[in-house]
This record gives C-alpha cells, sequence and structure tokens, in this order.
C-alpha cells in the first residue's frame, strides 16, 4: 500500500457554513486552495472533499502551516476556516477516488475536533487551530502556539488584518498603502502599533518546522 510516512495532514473546514452565501464562499475556497497549491506545492493537492470540508497532505508540519495562514488570507472577507494537523503516516488506498487513510488523519480529525471543541469555551473562542504530532520530530511548543496566532489575528482591526495579508504577501510598505487607500504611514502605523513585524517573525519560524 503506498502512502506518505512522517507527513502532515491537514483537514479544515468552514465556519458557521450553514449561515453563509454557500455559492460564492465555495467559489472563493476553490481560488484559496488554487493559491494555497500554487505557493505551498504539497505532496497531495489541497483540495475539496464533502461540503465544505478540504483536506491536503504536506512533506513538513512548517508547509502545512504556511498553506493553512494562506488559505485564511485568501478567504478573508468572505469565511473563516478551522484547520485541524495531523502529524504521523498517512496510506493511500484509493488514489484513483482519493481515499486515504492512517495515523495522520486520525489525528487531523481529533486536531480539527478539538480546535472547534475549544472555540466554544470562554477565553477560546479565537481557537481556529489545533495541532496533534505524534511524529519523532514533533515540538509540544507549536500547538499552544498556533493558538496563540490565532488570537493574535483574531484581535487585528478589519484594516490591521488586511495589512498583516500584505505584509505575508511581502508587498513593500508603499504598495500596501496604496492597497489600502491609506498613506504609507497609516499603514505604518497600523504595523507598528499591532506588533506585526513580530507575529511575522514568529510565524516565519513555524513555517520553517520540518
Amino acid at each position: 500500500m503506498k502512502g506518505f510516512p512522517e507527513c502532515v495532514a491537514l483537514l479544515g473546514d468552514v465556519v458557521r457554513s450553514r449561515d453563509s452565501d454557500r455559492a460564492r464562499v465555495h467559489e472563493t475556497l476553490l481560488k484559496a486552495i488554487a493559491a494555497c497549491n500554487d505557493a505551498h506545492p504539497p505532496l497531495d493537492p489541497l483540495r475539496v472533499t464533502v461540503g465544505d470540508e478540504i483536506q491536503g497532505v504536506y512533506a513538513t508540519l512548517g508547509q502545512a502551516v504556511a498553506a493553512m495562514l494562506l488559505l485564511r488570507d485568501e478567504m478573508l472577507g468572505t469565511a473563516e476556516v478551522r484547520c485541524g494537523l495531523g502529524g504521523g503516516d498517512v496510506q493511500v488506498i484509493d488514489a484513483k477516488r482519493g481515499i486515504q487513510d492512517g495515523p495522520a488523519w486520525w489525528r487531523a480529525r481529533e486536531a480539527i475536533e478539538r480546535a472547534e471543541a475549544l472555540s466554544r469555551q470562554p477565553g477560546n473562542r479565537t481557537s481556529r487551530t489545533a495541532l496533534i504530532d505524534a511524529r519523532a520530530v514533533a515540538n509540544p511548543l507549536t500547538d499552544p502556539v498556533l493558538r496563540m496566532v490565532d488570537a493574535t489575528l483574531a484581535s487585528l482591526s478589519p484594516g490591521a488584518r488586511r495589512s498583516w495579508v500584505h505584509l505575508r504577501a511581502g508587498k513593500d510598505n508603499a504598495t500596501a498603502a496604496k492597497l489600502e487607500g491609506v498613506t504609507p504611514s497609516a499603514n505604518s502605523q497600523r504595523i507598528n502599533d499591532h506588533g506585526l513585524r513580530p507575529l511575522a517573525a514568529l510565524v516565519a519560524a513555524l513555517v520553517a518546522l520540518p
């Protein structure tokens, strides 16, 4: 049986999808997935499976985190995405039909359920990501750090959140300000007031994880 050893499975779903414009959300989701697959090539492409659920397989945790964050950035203004990440092995049961199984998927499922359960608890309502990783290279700090990234992103104003997207995309200050319709000084203030550069450094460390 073919598969992917020591990989990271990403399982995602759209938050409160039943209350949304499903056609609009689905169209945006497909575009976001295409952008993720181009920017962060997976072992098995990120794709929609059933309803609003998506899945993909990555060689490293860092690649999975990078894809997850880009997916959320691409969906900004349309819908929120919840993700579960599972580290371990993936077995390909039926390559033609895209049917897979294995510990990485079991953990990804458990992780997304954990993220959803946490989001219903006081003090954890910003939870959108969870990680369960049993690989030899797993770091126990990663899951709580991802939760802090969730909390920080949730605390941003809409304008600061968009400035974050431009910063993560590598746009210079002048370009980002023009896209936002603000002065370069105003965009710099968003970045400085909300600590977006330290956040970007933290995310850079996350996406470098094995």
